[in-house]
C-alpha cells in the first residue's frame, strides 16, 4: 500500500464516520472508526513489508559512486547537486526550512550514509540552530508542522489556544482590574483612571516521548518513512501536549508541567465561582446553563466545550431542555458538528472522564514554546531496534480565569 492510497482511504473513512455521526448513527459511526483503526494497522504493516523488501534488495540495487550507501543511482546526483546549490544559497537560519534539509534529517534518522554536500548543510543548519552541545538533531520545519497538525487535530483544546514561540523565559502582563469610564459635562475635568495588572510567566517544561522502530522499517523509502515517522510522534507528543494544557499539575511537582485549566479552575479559593458540580447519569439543563452563566461576556464569541467521548456521549447527548427537547444538536453551518447552549462540542481525550470544559481557549490560555522539537537516535544493536526520542521545552497556563467554567461529576 502507498502513502497516498493509505492517505486517501483514511480521509474517506473520516468523512463517513463524520457524516454518520451528524444523521444520529452512533453504532455505525463506531464500526467506521474501527475500519479507520485497521487501516491504520494495515498501513503499518505495510510498510514493514516494504522495509523487508528492501532490506532482500539491498545488495543488488546500483549505488552512485558519489553516494556509496543505500541511495540508488537514478536521482542521487541530482539532489547531490541541488543539495549543493541549497548550501551555498540559502541563510544559515533558513536551511532547516528546506526539502533538503528534511531529506538528510530522514536519512540520518534511518541510519543512512549522507554525502559530503548533505552532511555540510545538515551541520551547518544545526549549528545555526542549537544554542546548546546537547540539543537533538532539529526536525524540520515541514516535519515539525506536520506533527503539530496532527498532535492538534488529535486534541482540540491543545489547537484553540494561543501560542507562541518565544525562546527562554516568557512574561505576559494582563490587566487584572480597571476603573470604568464615565460620561462627562463639558465643565468637569476628567477623573484620573486606575489599573492594576499581573503577569503570568511561562518558564518552560521539558516535554519528551520516545518511538522505537525496528531495522527494517528503518529501510523503507525516505518518502515513506518521514509521514510514518510523523505521525508516530504526534501521537505519543500529542499526548502529553493535550493533557498538559487541561489537566498539567503545574511546577509544584518534581516533574514540572503546565498548570491545565481544569486544574486550576478546581484548586482556585472561589471554586464555586467557576465549577458546578453533578451526579453521575443526572447532568441536566439547569446545570448547564449555571455554568455557562459563570464565564463573562466579553468571552461569549469562541467558546466551546470540550470533554472526552465517554462523557460527550454518556452524559451531555442525553441532557433534555424544559419541555424535554435534546439541546445536543447537529448544527450544519458549522460542518454538521454538534452545539450545545450555540457552543461547538469537541471530544478531547485528554479531558477525564465526567469534567466538562466550557472554555474561550484562544482568549483564556496561552502555550510558548521556548525550543523548538529536536530528535535524537538511540541505536540498539542486540535488539537490531532504534529509539527515537523527541523533545521540546514548552510551557502553558491560564490568561484569564472568566474565560472558563467547569462541569465536575461527583462519582460516589
Amino acid at each position: 500500500m502507498k502513502y497516498k492510497d493509505y492517505q486517501e482511504k483514511r480521509n474517506a473513512l473520516t468523512e463517513e464516520a463524520d457524516g454518520l455521526i451528524d444523521e444520529g448513527k452512533i453504532d455505525e459511526a463506531n464500526a467506521k472508526m474501527d475500519e479507520i483503526k485497521e487501516l491504520d494497522a494495515k498501513w503499518d504493516e505495510s510498510a514493514q513489508a516494504q522495509a523487508n523488501l528492501r532490506a532482500l534488495d539491498g545488495e543488488a540495487r546500483k549505488m552512485d559512486v558519489s553516494n556509496p550507501g543505500r541511495k540508488p543511482a537514478e536521482d542521487g546526483a541530482a539532489q547531490v547537486d541541488k543539495a549543493g546549490d541549497v548550501l551555498e544559497n540559502t541563510k544559515a537560519e533558513e536551511l532547516y526550512k528546506t526539502d533538503e534539509y528534511r531529506d538528510a534529517w530522514a536519512k540520518r534518522m534511518m541510519g543512512k550514509p549522507l554525502t559530503s554536500t548533505e552532511k555540510n548543510l545538515y551541520t551547518r543548519a544545526n549549528e545555526f540552530i542549537h544554542t546548546t552541545e546537547n540539543t537533538g538533531d532539529v526536525i524540520p520545519e515541514t516535519v515539525a508542522a506536520g506533527i503539530m497538525s496532527e498532535m492538534e487535530g488529535m486534541f482540540p483544546y491543545f489547537n484553540d489556544v494561543e501560542k507562541t514561540t518565544v525562546p527562554g523565559i516568557f512574561t505576559i502582563i494582563r490587566g487584572k482590574t480597571s476603573s470604568e469610564a464615565k460620561w462627562y459635562d463639558e465643565a468637569t475635568e476628567t477623573e484620573d483612571g486606575t489599573e492594576t495588572f499581573d503577569t503570568v510567566t511561562l518558564q518552560g517544561c521539558e516535554l519528551s516521548r520516545s518511538i522505537t522502530v525496528s531495522y527494517k522499517l528503518r529501510e523503507m523509502a525516505v518518502k515513506d518513512f518521514i509521514p510514518y515517522i510523523q505521525r508516530k510522534i504526534a501521537e505519543q507528543m500529542g499526548k502529553a501536549a493535550g493533557y498538559g494544557v487541561t489537566n498539567g499539575k503545574g511546577h509544584e511537582n518534581d516533574k514540572p508541567e503546565p498548570m491545565g485549566v481544569v486544574t486550576l479552575l478546581k484548586k482556585l479559593e472561589n471554586e464555586e465561582a467557576h465549577v458546578v458540580k453533578y451526579e453521575k447519569g443526572k447532568l441536566s439543563y439547569v446545570n448547564l446553563t449555571a455554568c455557562r452563566a459563570k464565564i463573562k461576556g466579553q468571552y461569549a464569541a469562541g467558546l466551546a466545550i470540550y470533554a472526552n467521548t465517554d462523557t460527550v456521549w454518556n452524559e451531555l447527548a442525553n441532557v433534555l431542555d424544559n419541555n424535554g427537547r435534546p439541546v445536543f444538536i447537529p448544527d450544519a453551518t458549522s460542518g454538521g458538528v454538534y452545539k450545545v447552549l450555540g457552543m461547538v462540542v469537541k471530544e478531547d481525550a485528554s479531558m477525564a472522564d465526567g469534567d466538562i470544559l466550557m472554555s474561550n481557549a484562544a482568549q483564556g490560555y496561552h502555550v510558548n514554546t521556548a525550543r523548538p522539537m529536536s530528535m535524537e537516535t538511540e541505536n540498539h544493536a542486540k535488539q537490531r531496534r532504534t529509539d527515537y526520542v523527541a523533545y521540546s521545552v514548552m510551557d502553558g497556563a491560564v490568561t484569564a480565569e472568566n474565560a472558563h467554567a467547569l462541569l465536575t461529576r461527583s462519582d460516589p
